[in-house]
């Protein structure tokens, strides 16, 4: 199953990447991504038989989180991001489009008893793909171009956007 991975950087050996308090929701987030993406991965690579039930916990999780999460980022990252790294900005608007649509066709793929395990891959391949670019890119440029106060009004207009879509702040 061969699907067009998007480049991203690597992460030296022994380092980790430190995340501003602002960013924290959002990579804490990602991480649920991560695992959803291993899974419709590992999925797509097997048995055909559990490949329904995993798709299945992938549209749930797009309702349940990955939509609100992307709203987060829209709405509020972006604008304030786009001054820093606008390119950056741009691919990933791009690929919250690309996934909106993959996932509508991962819908209709399972409505219809198809075989969805390509189409599975290919979401797990770009979810792993625009999470690491977003963490890796995107967050290391706001956290290092943004002053402090700026990142900390992001802070707060992060967490205002959260609680309005019923997210409980970070403690």
């Amino acid at each position: 199953m061969s699907v067009r991975r998007r480049p991203f950087p690597e992460v030296p050996p022994g380092a980790s990447l430190k995340r501003a308090p602002a960013l924290v929701p959002l990579s804490q987030d990602h991480h649920h991504s991560l695992v959803q993406s291993l899974h419709l991965r590992e999925a797509a690579a097997g048995e055909s038989s559990r490949a329904p039930a995993v798709a299945r916990a992938l549209l749930e999780h797009w309702r349940s989180a990955m939509q609100g999460h992307f709203a987060d980022e829209e709405e509020v990252l972006f604008p304030r991001a786009e001054a820093v790294d606008p390119e950056s900005v741009a691919r990933l608007w791009a690929e919250h489009a690309e996934l909106a649509s993959l996932v509508e066709r991962l819908e209709r793929a399972l409505e219809l008893g198809a075989d969805a395990r390509q189409l599975m891959n290919e979401i797990g391949w770009l979810v792993h793909d625009h999470v690491r670019f977003e963490e890796r890119v995107l967050f290391e440029e706001v956290q290092t171009r943004l002053a402090p106060p700026e990142l900390a009004d992001l802070g707060r207009a992060l967490e205002a956007h959260r609680a309005a879509r019923g997210r409980a702040p970070l403690r």
